[in-house]
């Protein structure tokens, strides 16, 4: 009885450090196997100023009914959901648009990530939906303020579209500007979500933090110019920041045959 009682609190975690990106931290980080892939000096400082500056032109929307506040550039799966596909897919034209200006006069972020897992011999592209095209990918966002637990898991949220049918699912962060602190962590809970795990949640995304009760928990510190990646199906929050916290980001999930697709 206790050794059972043993194997169910053991970590999925092998470990709590950060890893560099390869070919076997990525298969690692999708089977839960560690909670963090950096790669350090992604890019440059002064790409990062560049790319922040061209984000300060356009106007910035805070999500609908999402507490804290988050402010951003791009259009979401998310916020689509519960309006329809097809204006997602209406607006995904503008908004790459708008996104291609911006890293035109500086850089492009998402060929240089989707490079980097192309390198670790994964099949990469933008996610598709047979019926209307690519999807959007690539939020300049601001969370200045914190963020709920929460976990982002699109077979849960986006029933129905193509990427409800991945299997894993990843996210990317590249930071580019934030205030000379050391807040604004993102923390991270060796917790996956559960089906039963919805009778805790409180609003759109938020849930209670019932669902981390003795949850094993690594914290990092975001850097510009670092992208950060690990496994939106744990439980994660971010902490306010007290100052600015602007990041280019998007989801990343792993289909049944193999190949890795993006999309915001």
């Amino acid at each position: 009885m206790t050794a059972a009682s043993n194997q169910i609190k053991s970590t999925l975690w092998e470990n709590k450090q950060e890893y560099p990106l390869t070919t076997e931290t990525l298969k690692m980080l999708l089977e839960h196997r560690i909670p963090l892939i950096r790669l350090k000096e992604f890019a440059t400082p002064e790409e990062c100023e560049m790319l922040y500056a061209q984000s300060q032109l356009l106007n910035f929307n805070a999500y609908q009914d999402v507490s804290p506040k988050i402010e951003k550039v791009g259009i979401t799966v998310f916020e689509y959901n519960s309006i329809s596909k097809g204006d997602y897919f209406k607006e995904v034209e503008r908004a790459t648009k708008l996104r291609n200006s911006i890293t035109a006069a500086s850089f492009n972020p998402l060929e240089r990530i989707m490079a980097k897992f192309r390198e670790c011999g994964a099949k990469v592209r933008i996610a598709s939906e047979p019926s209307y095209g690519s999807y959007y990918a690539g939020l300049i966002r601001k969370i200045e303020h914190g963020t709920q637990i929460h976990i982002d898991f699109a077979p849960l949220e986006q029933s129905g579209w193509e990427v409800c049918t991945i299997t894993a699912q990843l996210s990317w962060t590249l930071y580019l500007k934030l205030s000379p602190n050391n807040h604004g962590k993102t923390c991270i809970y060796d917790r996956l979500w559960q089906p039963e795990d919805e009778q805790y949640k409180l609003d759109s995304y938020g849930y209670s933090d019932r669902v981390i009760t003795d949850a094993d928990a690594i914290a990092f510190q975001p850097y510009i110019g670092d992208v950060l990646l690990f496994n939106t199906t744990n439980f994660h929050y971010v902490e306010p920041m007290h100052g600015q916290r602007v990041a280019f980001t998007s989801m990343i999930g792993l289909l049944p045959n193999g190949e890795i697709i993006f999309w915001s």
